[in-house]
């Protein structure tokens, strides 16, 4: 069995540096994923790096282990990274996918050494046309979770970008985030997989990130129900 190398790559960026990184995704054929979103940072502080915002944007890109590096030596040389108020990156572990462009899938049974034992959660991340989180929740209530957080953003394809007089229309999405006990993770993560039938092009992409600590999660029992 090959070993799992996927991973999820996520930045914050400005929107001048989310339009750059959409050029070097299309180069590379990566999708991505992105989601507005404002910093607390002072405007006299953002001012100081030359930063006329505060909005930001976070962009999700999954990609094999193999180009991350690559990858990363270029988004750094276009971005600038490295320097102080340029952006934030930053990798995680992908315990299992569905949907990937590429036609990969990670089942949890080639990644059961990227979790620690100790964990007690896990993140299953679930990306879906407009209009369609509301049902990737209510799947996952009926397979065990508590709910979900729904964020709206928009997603963005190399390989397919459709165009209108030369201007890239990326299609609008939803993105479900469910925080679940890792000892039901896969029994959700599966009933997802089928009941939006993810192995179908266009359906939607899944993955699923471990997670190392949380606060403010409390999960209800036979004799304390909350």
């Amino acid at each position: 069995m090959e070993p799992n190398n996927i991973k999820a790559l996520t930045l914050i960026l400005t929107m001048e540096q989310s339009k750059a990184l959409s050029k070097l995704t299309r180069k590379y054929r990566l999708s991505s994923t992105t989601v507005i979103a404002f910093g607390t940072i002072s405007s006299y502080f953002l001012n100081l790096l030359g930063i006329t915002s505060d909005r930001r944007e976070i962009i999700k890109i999954l990609m094999e282990e193999e180009f991350l590096e690559e990858f990363c030596g270029a988004l750094n040389d276009k971005l600038q990274l490295d320097k102080p108020g340029h952006g934030i990156a930053y990798i995680t572990n992908v315990l299992a996918c569905r949907g990937l462009h590429s036609g990969k899938n990670i089942s949890f049974n080639e990644t059961r050494g990227l979790d620690s034992e100790d964990s007690m959660y896990q993140k299953i991340t679930v990306i879906v046309d407009r209009g369609q989180a509301d049902r990737v929740v209510e799947i996952a209530k009926e397979a065990g979770a508590r709910g979900g957080t729904i964020l709206h953003g928009r997603g963005s394809t190399g390989k397919e970008a459709q165009t209108i007089f030369g201007i890239e229309i990326e299609p609008e999405k939803e993105i479900a985030i469910i925080i679940i006990p890792r000892t039901i993770s896969e029994k959700v993560f599966t009933a997802i997989h089928k009941g939006m039938d993810l192995d179908s092009p266009g359906k939607g992409i899944m993955f699923v990130e471990p997670i190392v600590g949380t606060r403010g999660l409390f999960e209800s029992s036979a004799d304390n129900k909350a």
